[in-house]
């Protein structure tokens, strides 16, 4: 490897390392919070993918519907009424959750995503819903189940 390439290709790893680190969270904590009320998880994939496999602790708001002007307002206003809870949002692998809580963020919601699929989610205990469980509308939804 040339002698001046190393340097560079060193500190383009320790950036891609602290950047992949920047959005890693501890899926039994993110569960537990979410188990005693301290949290809400949105589940940011679409209402297809929501009715063939969803968290029972979830909240469905499509990223089609953050990205829409006509619903996204309804979004904010929601979570902004839950200022002092902490919201996590994911998806199927991780890089829907990171854009919706980049939007969601410009729009003034602090919102952690997170990057680990579905698959590690139920991997670390999140319970499924039942496999005929009630599908409410995104619209409908958007409160917090008790």
């Amino acid at each position: 490897m040339n002698i001046r390439f190393r340097p560079f290709a060193l500190s383009l790893l320790v950036v891609t390392a602290i950047a992949s680190s920047a959005f890693a969270v501890d899926l039994k904590e993110v569960k537990k919070e979410v188990e005693d009320g301290k949290a809400i998880l949105i589940d940011v994939r679409e209402e297809e993918e929501w009715k063939k496999a969803h968290f029972a602790k979830a909240i469905l708001v499509p990223g089609s519907e953050i990205n829409s002007r006509e619903h996204s307002a309804k979004v904010v206003d929601k979570f902004k009424a839950e200022p002092n809870q902490k919201i996590y949002c994911h998806c199927k692998s991780g890089g829907r959750a990171k854009l919706a809580a980049r939007v969601l963020g410009k729009m003034g919601i602090e919102v952690i995503p997170i990057t680990e699929s579905y698959r590690e989610m139920v991997s670390a205990g999140f319970e499924q819903a039942p496999e005929n469980g009630v599908t409410a509308k995104p619209s409908e939804k958007l409160t917090p189940p008790k």
